[in-house]
């Protein structure tokens, strides 16, 4: 399964690189710097501390994608360029410097042009440098200097700004909205994986391969297009999961001893973790305010709201999946018995309590304000939930399930009642609301409003209707149906595809959903089943009018349309179709099975259900 899971994430790269190289195509005019080809090196630092260490490479990896996004221009991926393990000679680029890198990069590949250049932590932000010199003459081509604030590093504006000017001055003509582009923020899941992705070159860097594996998962989750990530994750999971260290397997005694410093990494990174980082959360509140009990003797009202708080998995599943790479390459030493080391994680070889469950508590003070903004009713709301390392044998990340609260304003006075009202969320935790949600601890959003859209799948032409449940979640509405990978019509047979879409295989369909769209996970689900009602109704209000056998039709309240799309399984059968549905979720459960959904005919619930990973299933997509 891991030959595949390789084989797969080298035919999604090819594919992504194809998509991306066509995108890049609409954001510049003429020929794009077509011919020119550049190894862009991190900056130098000046003045960081340690827990910026990551900052270089983050700068690295925004220059690498936008040269690679908005330009022809071919640039040297940093993969290549690690083997090369260039040393920056002086903490500004001199002539000198840049000519001893150029050969070093001829060595491996031939470039035209090297950048490089310096980033300095000031009071107010940061100063970059950069430079662009030609390798065979080694003169300057391009260069920028400038300064930007903490918040425009953060979003990334300063080394877009930054990419911008050079890519100008490289003589690429870009389009009028590719400059609007450079010009403003990344948006919140690239800079989140460009971040993540920084981290894990940083740590791989520094020798610590768990904390590097969990920082890969975690930027190819915020970002599924970026294939450094994938493709870095997927070499260092294959080497750690070997349960190989190299010629030590050949001394038991110095294999044991290097298997438990990888351990107690493991440890002492996730317990770092647990102490400088908190799960993040998403608290989402309805302003469609209820009225509720009058009383007349005091002429005041109860005026309620609606509130549902739920995990972010994109943090946790990453590090679950790093913490399963390790296990699982103990496991395969077939050694871990003998070496007395049999019960890990559950029984850790520090004194330290990493995977111990971690409870999250959100004290959330919600105001009501009239037309004159004037505060008319104020309320806390105590919320929260828990996550930890559960359940025997391979370990893996229990989330709490996701929560629906009710906020009640008593005692309004009538008389401050207006037409327009209000709500307002002042403070978390006695912190400042716009404070929380900066340092990504409790995102704070309003239920989504309006009907589904249709989505065009840009990569088929294929349109997909999609519809909003909950005012939480966007959802397509109808089953996925584009070829790729593992993934069949049921029975083999076009007709189908089109009635129920196509059947995929787990690790297809993680990657299955186009951009900006993603497969569920099993939390994500249970918020779908909790928004129409819980799951003992959900099958009901989820199935569609038609098209279930034995009268397993459903009422199809919200326009999920569910349909019965069967399954496949080894060996080439197929079965179920119009009598049972099921669909993946993005969680796995153990090395060989992953959760997912099911409804069947007998059933007038969503059930869950842990599927074997070959097996060919239906995917819903939603959006990120």
């Amino acid at each position: 399964m891991k030959q595949t899971f390789v084989m797969l994430a080298a035919v999604i790269m090819t594919a992504c690189m194809v998509v991306q190289a066509q995108q890049a195509a609409h954001n510049f005019i003429g020929d794009g710097g077509k011919g020119i080809s550049i190894a862009i090196l991190a900056p130098n630092a000046s003045g960081l501390a340690q827990n910026q260490s990551y900052l270089p490479a983050l700068v690295q990896g925004e220059f690498v994608s936008n040269f690679s996004g908005y330009s022809a221009i071919s640039v040297l991926d940093r993969e290549r360029l690690d083997t090369i393990n260039i040393e920056l000679i002086s903490p500004i680029y001199d002539d000198s410097a840049i000519a001893r890198q150029a050969r070093q990069i001829g060595n491996l590949a031939h470039t035209t042009h090297i950048m490089g250049g310096n980033i300095t932590k000031t009071a107010t932000g940061y100063a970059l440098q950069m430079h662009i010199t030609k390798t065979d003459d080694k003169t300057a081509a391009a260069s920028y200097s400038g300064t930007f604030t903490f918040a425009e590093l953060d979003n990334l504006t300063g080394v877009r700004r930054a990419s911008l000017e050079l890519l100008q001055k490289m003589g690429v003509a870009l389009s009028e909205k590719a400059q609007e582009e450079l010009a403003g923020a990344a948006t919140e899941s690239r800079v989140n994986a460009q971040t993540a992705l920084a981290k894990g070159l940083t740590a791989q860097r520094e020798k610590s391969e768990v904390a590097a594996l969990s920082y890969y998962f975690q930027a190819a989750a915020f970002d599924p297009s970026l294939m450094e990530a994938a493709n870095r994750s997927s070499k260092l999971n294959a080497n750690i999961t070997s349960g190989s260290m190299g010629d030590n397997i050949r001394n038991d005694i110095q294999w044991r001893k290097d298997w438990v410093a990888r351990l107690t990494e493991a440890e002492q990174f996730f317990d770092n973790i647990n102490k400088t980082e908190s799960m993040p959360y998403m608290l989402y509140y309805s302003d469609d305010i209820k009225q509720g009990k009058v009383d007349y003797q005091t002429e005041t009202v109860s005026l309620s709201i609606a509130t549902f708080i739920y995990a972010n998995g994109n943090w946790a599943r990453p590090m679950e999946r790093a913490l399963q790479a390790v296990y699982d390459g103990l496991d395969a030493t077939k050694r871990k018995d003998e070496w007395q080391l049999g019960s890990w994680p559950y029984r850790g070889v520090t004194n330290l309590n990493a995977f111990a469950t971690r409870e999250q508590k959100f004290s959330v003070v919600f105001e009501l304000l009239n037309n004159q903004n004037k505060v008319i009713g104020r309320q806390t709301l105590q919320t929260g939930g828990s996550w930890g390392f559960g359940r025997s044998g391979r370990p893996g990340i229990y989330i709490s399930e996701p929560a629906s609260n009710t906020v009640n304003f008593q005692d309004v006075n009538a008389n401050d009642i207006t037409d327009k009202m209000a709500i307002r969320v002042a403070s978390v935790n006695g912190t400042d609301a716009e404070i929380v949600a900066k340092n990504g601890t409790l995102q704070i959003r309003t239920f989504l409003k309006g009907a589904g859209t249709v989505l065009k799948d840009t990569r088929d032409g294929k349109s997909y209707r999609t519809v909003i449940v909950g005012g939480i979640q966007t959802w397509m509405g109808e089953n996925l149906n584009y070829q790729t990978g593992n993934s069949k019509c049921y029975g083999n047979k076009a007709a189908n595809c089109a009635k129920y879409g196509r059947l995929y295989d787990w690790p297809t369909a993680l990657k299955a959903c186009p951009v900006g769209w993603h497969l569920p996970s099993y939390g994500e689900w249970t918020m779908l089943e909790n928004s129409v009602g819980g799951s003992k109704t959900a099958g009901t209000k989820l199935k569609s009018k038609t098209g279930w056998s034995n009268n397993g039709n459903g009422t199809d309240d919200v326009g999920f349309s569910a349909l019965p799309g069967g399954s496949g399984y080894s060996g080439g059968n197929f079965g179920d179709a119009g009598g049972n549905g099921v669909w993946w979720s993005s969680t796995e459960y153990d090395a060989w099975y992953a959760w997912g959904r099911d409804m069947g005919y007998s059933l007038e619930f969503v059930d869950g259900y842990s599927g074997d990973e070959t097996g060919l299933f239906s995917v819903r997509c939603v959006q990120d």
